[in-house]
């Protein structure tokens, strides 16, 4: 188990790198490339639960509200007032509709609307927060790095902490995840802020902020692990996927993001006014 993992990291991690650091359309492009895998699982995920959906135009609009929530932080988002998302989010709604009145049968109806409109706004709306934290002056490609690191740390620790003396089952959601598993989490991924602070963010966060936002994202990255762990346990498959050797599908490697991108975003934008 831990030679695919190890095989997966040296050939992903690299490319997170050096796209977080060329920003822009680079970024964008592979985070694209995430949220439409996470989307194409999802759906897949929402087939094996015997639930109805529309996966194809699911997936487009996904795309689409990703794209948007980027084009309003290029030289777009001023001539709209920032207002592009918004107006994105009602186009959607009027297409899944839309779609559902061609296909002329209320059967299943909302089934199909509820599971489509979870996935376009589960996967594409919550990752495109780290478009917008990449787009903060200053510190944006800083931030990002700090979230990767921070949660990458974290699911080591949790990972090897629960393995080596976890007993008490944290959720019935995930039965191999203990309590020992998540505080050891915790615990490693402030230290992991900390770390960060000192070794590359000493104008943007002091020690002790560090330490909170640690605490934090560590807390919500597990609750985002939960939150994906219930759909595969309702579809009854363990992985979203089998793509990464060692670690699942696209969808297993990105949840504990799905949440706490969003939440470092706010803080920065809302406390730090960035």
């Amino acid at each position: 188990m831990i030679f695919p993992r190890l095989i997966t990291a040296i050939l992903g991690i690299p490319l997170i790198i050096f796209t977080v650091f060329w920003g822009g359309i680079p970024f964008f492009v592979i985070m694209s490339g995430i949220v439409f895998m996470s989307l194409r699982e999802y759906f897949i995920l929402s087939s094996h639960a015997k639930y109805a959906s529309q996966p194809l135009i699911g997936t487009l609009i996904g795309l689409f509200l990703f794209m948007s929530v980027f084009l309003n932080g290029t030289k777009l988002g001023p001539l709209v007032e920032n207002q592009g998302t918004a107006a994105v989010i009602t186009l959607i709604m009027a297409i899944v509709f839309l779609r559902e009145i061609i296909r002329g049968r209320a059967d299943k109806a909302i089934e199909r609307l509820g599971v489509t409109f979870l996935g376009v706004f589960f996967i594409p709306w919550t990752l495109g927060h780290f478009i917008l934290i990449r787009s903060m002056r200053p510190g944006g490609m800083e931030y990002v790095y700090f979230l990767f690191i921070v949660i990458w740390l974290l699911d080591t620790g949790a990972y090897a902490v629960g393995k080596k003396i976890g007993k008490i089952q944290l959720s019935p959601i995930s039965p191999k995840k203990t309590l020992e598993g998540g505080i050891g989490g915790v615990a490693v991924g402030m230290l992991a802020a900390v770390l960060c602070r000192i070794v590359f963010m000493r104008d943007l966060l002091s020690v002790g902020e560090a330490a909170m936002l640690g605490f934090v994202i560590s807390v919500v990255a597990q609750f985002s692990d939960f939150a994906e762990s219930i759909l595969k346990r309702d579809a009854g498959v363990k992985d979203s996927a089998e793509l990464l050797p060692g670690h699942g599908g696209i969808l297993d490697r990105f949840d504990s993001f799905l949440f706490t991108a969003p939440f470092l975003y706010y803080y920065l934008s809302i406390v730090k006014g960035l």
